[in-house]
């Protein structure tokens, strides 16, 4: 009776070359592209950070939570979304199904991205603009602070709006073929 090893099944070097090349991938994270507006989020992140660790100690160590640091931090955390959904949109590295694109031909490749980035500009235009109309009908304050509400409805607004002028920068670009119709995720055999 002989025993098989798993590393010589063809599978098996399939997977590790998979993971492999994931890893290449992953080590590598492009800082040269970053911009001076990506720093917004960089100092909402750090804010985040510190408004939890306040929360933390708080909470744990002196036994007794400051009341605003919860909502802050919700607050917080929704800015980080939509303020770092700009820099995802400039960079084109929101998260996408590209199993159909990736095996479709050229031309229905490129027609189809134009498309869904047509789509996305739409719509987050469209959500800017009611983010805006809901920060102006937002009534009263913040529970804990005294800030009025409208203003988390309105970085959301600013963060869907600057989105909106990103994916209008990539439609344009693809329509004119300045854009490459490849995809970013991995192809496997």
């Amino acid at each position: 009776m002989t025993q098989s090893n798993d590393k010589d099944s063809p599978e098996v070097d399939t997977t590790e070359a998979m993971f492999e090349q994931w890893r290449e991938q992953e080590s590598r994270v492009p800082l040269d592209d970053l911009r001076p507006q990506d720093g917004i989020v960089f100092l909402i992140y750090w804010a985040l950070f510190a408004v939890v660790l306040l929360q933390f100690w708080t909470r744990y160590v002196l036994n007794d939570s400051y009341g605003w640091t919860e909502e802050i931090a919700r607050y917080l955390l929704i800015a980080v979304t939509f303020i770092g959904s700009v820099t995802a949109m400039r960079k084109g590295s929101h998260i996408a199904v590209e199993a159909v694109i990736t095996l479709a031909p050229k031309a229905v490749r490129h027609w189809t991205l134009v498309l869904i980035d047509g789509l996305v500009t739409l719509f987050c235009g469209a959500m800017a603009w009611y983010g805006y109309e809901l920060g102006a009908r937002a009534p009263g304050y913040m529970v804990s602070v005294d800030i009025p509400k409208s203003v988390i409805y309105w970085v959301v607004s600013a963060g869907l709006a600057a989105m909106t002028v990103h994916a209008a920068i990539r439609f344009v670009q693809r329509l004119r073929g300045q854009l490459e119709d490849e995809t970013s995720g991995t192809v496997l055999d």
